[in-house]
């Protein structure tokens, strides 16, 4: 059975590729893959391709004159080799040096990565243009530019503000993109739940890695979660806990605006970036002392990969019972009454009324006085 677009859909993806060039001049939205397209459609506030700039290394500068009052959101994808990096500068016009934005923007991991960035409105301070810096060979695969404001927010008193979020609804906390290095988890405890940090840094996964959690008690409920990069979309984390199976860790596949899905020939299940991924895990296989918690990454579909993956931010969250108040027996107690009890106060009783005759009496009485003579 062949399946076929409804109308509508179909009218919808033509007009698309007939607009482009309409989107790209109003969308504060746009993403340049490199090597650059020339034949792309431009916005507005881009002057031309990407061009190369000198200096050490491979460089290229991308001109633009950003909207009054916005800042700018850059997604960097790259890919890293181990002990290099991405470095991110601004020149602007009439200035002979460019200003330092990023250091370096790699992990050293040795996998696809991507890094956002954002660059205040009082930093870009008109026209300039955009360097970007990696090795011997750029490493750049995609770079996607958004423009954002401030809209009003309102957040718990528990989580730290401001965050920026994206056109594709993506919530960046003020630390992803800063440009410097990742912070580490912290263990919390707020009401019931423990929240305790088990890796301090980026750890290498494959084949196999594990954590340790060193336990107190045993918990009511019992949850993991880590951001994994270099995983391919049809992999899988598998999590055994004491030797025992629990299942795969459930990976978030980003929307598909997100930049990190390469889509390119060969690399159609490749990820750039960090993913979310959790797992619950079932309570009584948690126990007080040493725990083992052992992470594997599997191929279902495929058996001849050979690539790196990496784990970060794995926190295990657990819930307990809410602690019993114990009385304090050390306030004095009430006074309590003394002497015998005192009966209270007789009420007269309310007096008693005839009742009412009955309907065949009340009748006689009537005929008997007369009254119902004709």
């Amino acid at each position: 059975m062949n399946a076929r677009l409804p109308r509508f859909l179909a009218v919808a993806l033509t007009t698309l590729s007939l607009t482009a060039a309409a989107w790209a001049e109003e969308g504060g939205v746009f993403t340049a893959d490199l090597p650059f397209d020339a034949a792309q459609p431009l916005p507005a506030w881009m002057h031309g391709a990407p061009v190369s700039a000198p200096g050490q290394g491979a460089r290229i500068a991308f001109q633009l004159s950003p909207p009054k009052n916005q800042d700018l959101l850059v997604h960097f994808v790259f890919d890293e080799t181990e002990g290099g990096g991405l470095r991110i500068e601004w020149l602007r016009d009439g200035q002979s040096s460019p200003e330092l934005l990023a250091e370096n923007l790699g992990e050293s991991l040795g996998v696809p990565n991507q890094r956002p960035l954002l660059i205040s409105a009082s930093r870009l301070g008109g026209n300039g243009s955009l360097l970007l810096q990696g090795g011997a060979n750029l490493n750049v695969n995609r770079v996607k530019f958004e423009w954002v404001s401030e809209r009003t927010m309102l957040s718990s008193s528990a989580r730290f503000v401001p965050v920026v979020v994206t056109a594709s609804r993506l919530t960046l906390a003020e630390a992803e993109v800063e440009g410097g290095p990742r912070p580490a988890p912290r263990d919390e405890w707020r009401d019931r739940v423990v929240r305790a940090a088990l890796t301090e840094g980026a750890e290498l996964l494959t084949p196999s890695l594990e954590l340790l959690a060193e336990l107190e008690q045993a918990p009511d409920q019992a949850r993991l979660e880590a951001s994994l990069a270099g995983v391919f979309l049809d992999q899988e984390i598998w999590l055994l806990v004491n030797g025992q199976e629990v299942g795969p860790i459930a990976v978030e596949v980003p929307t598909l605006e997100d930049p990190g899905h390469l889509g390119l020939p060969g690399r159609e299940v490749n990820f750039a970036g960090w993913r979310r991924g959790s797992v619950h895990i079932p309570a009584d296989l948690m126990l007080p002392g040493e725990n083992s918690l052992l992470l594997e990454l599997r191929s279902p579909l495929k058996t001849d990969y050979r690539n790196r993956t990496f784990i970060r931010d794995a926190v295990l969250e657990l819930s307990y019972p809410r602690a019993v108040r114990e009385p304090d027996l050390s306030l004095p107690l009430p006074d309590l009454p003394t002497g015998e009890p005192q009966d209270p106060e007789e009420e007269p009783l309310p007096a008693v009324e005839s009742p009412a005759p009955a309907p065949a009496e009340a009748l006689s009485d009537f005929w008997g006085r007369s009254e119902g003579s004709l």
